[in-house]
């Protein structure tokens, strides 16, 4: 039987480590939503990142008939293996940090893409979308709880403040849909901001894996690095391409080099990466 947040640090005797960013989801009924949110069947294989104390587990179990949790924390770690797994084949405990996890060869120990499920720590949600990112086709579609400013950022579209290098990542990559928010009284203990929960969705064959992911990843991180810039000062600045070969893909791309890289839609930095790629492998 699982316990709540308060009945388990009551019994333990200590409180949620700050250096983990727990906050431990308290409301079932949000939880049951969180996961409704991810359309599981029987035939998906689930990864929970950080289940914690299980808020989401409970209610992820009847839905699928293998479900990895990756928890970090090593008393949280053997507390779930302690309760999920004696005889219980369909479930496995890896007490490991996600951000060393490879996704890449548990789907292809699995024999399928996996549903990723989440209430992430502030500190690790943009790391871990990275993470995602580069893993490929491993993953089909993830539901995960974020900081609201986290949430509003990867969902950004182009031309507003909030957009930047995950959301145009995120943009080429998948599709990025806000869903609802949690307010902070459903946590135990409550952070200090409202969270967003987001479904991320992965085409079967993503535009940028392997190498030219992370091709793709420094020329917007380049693009970005100074955001008041033209596309072509910060390009040209950075010393990464000649002048000359930017000047060639921004006419075969059609993108006026005098434009902010805030502006940029998704597909126009997937062109032109895709050009100055092949150009650069000539």
């Amino acid at each position: 039987m699982l316990l709540t947040p308060g009945q388990y640090f009551r019994l333990q005797g200590r409180k949620p480590r700050k250096r983990f960013g727990q906050h431990f989801l308290s409301q079932s009924g949000t939880a049951e939503k969180i996961v409704a949110s991810a359309d599981l069947d029987q035939n998906d294989v689930a990864v929970e990142v950080g289940p914690g104390l299980g808020a989401l587990t409970r209610h992820i179990l009847h839905r699928v008939n293998r479900l990895h949790l990756v928890e970090l924390d090593r008393d949280l770690a053997g507390y779930l293996k302690e309760n999920l797994e004696p005889g219980n084949c369909r479930v496995e405990v890896h007490q490991q940090d996600v951000m060393t996890f490879d996704f890449s060869s548990l789907s292809r120990r699995e024999g399928r893409r996996m549903v990723l499920l989440g209430n992430l720590p502030y500190n690790i949600s943009s790391p871990l979308l990275f993470h995602i990112l580069s893993s490929g086709p491993a993953v089909e579609r993830a539901v995960f709880m974020v900081q609201r400013e986290v949430g509003e950022r990867i969902a950004a579209e182009a031309g507003g403040k909030d957009y930047g290098v995950l959301s145009v990542l995120l943009g080429i990559c998948s599709t990025v849909r806000p869903l609802f928010t949690v307010d902070p009284s459903q946590f135990y203990p409550p952070p200090r901001v409202d969270s967003l929960v987001v479904r991320i969705d992965f085409p079967d064959e993503p535009p940028a894996v392997g190498l030219f992911f992370d091709f793709l990843r420094r020329l917007v991180s380049v693009s970005f690095q100074k955001r008041r810039k033209t596309l072509q000062n910060s390009l040209k600045g950075s010393g990464w391409f000649q002048a000359e070969v930017l000047d060639e893909a921004f006419r075969a791309c059609g993108i006026d080099p005098r434009r902010r890289p805030e502006t940029l839609r998704p597909e126009e930095f997937l062109k032109l990466a895709e050009f100055l790629y092949r150009r650069g492998k000539r």
